[in-house]
């Protein structure tokens, strides 16, 4: 499972735990009255407040998981780009030596040196 939609998961079954938990707290409270009240009400916003603190930590996780992955797939292009640079250069480089050694090597032998199509000419 992706790491997304596993904090998703994990997030809704907190959300119902937590829906849960505030009914059974709200029963058990419902008959005393005064001072449990005012914990009840407290644990309440503080249930809130931790459902929306986790709601946002998972919208905040999944755009910066799209950000690296954006991020990667542009490093991982340039990266290519990069790679076929230089392999083109590495043939034309290549070619060149070439040519040079054959030309020298018909400068030794004495004989005239056969037209060959260069690159770099």
């Amino acid at each position: 499972m992706k790491p997304i939609r596993h904090k998703a998961a994990l997030l809704a079954a907190t959300l119902i735990l937590l829906g849960s938990a505030e009914t059974k707290a709200n029963e058990a409270a419902a008959p005393d009255t005064g001072t449990a009240s005012g914990v009840v009400v407290k644990v309440e916003k503080a249930i809130e407040h931790g459902a929306k603190a986790a709601a946002n930590g998972v919208d905040h996780g999944a755009k910066a998981a799209a950000r690296g992955i954006e991020h990667g797939a542009k490093a991982a292009a340039s990266g290519v780009k990069r790679g076929v640079t230089a392999a083109a250069s590495g043939v034309e480089r290549g070619a060149k030596a070439t040519s040079n050694a054959a030309h020298t090597v018909a400068e030794k032998l004495g004989g005239s040196p056969t037209p060959t199509s260069s690159p770099g000419k």
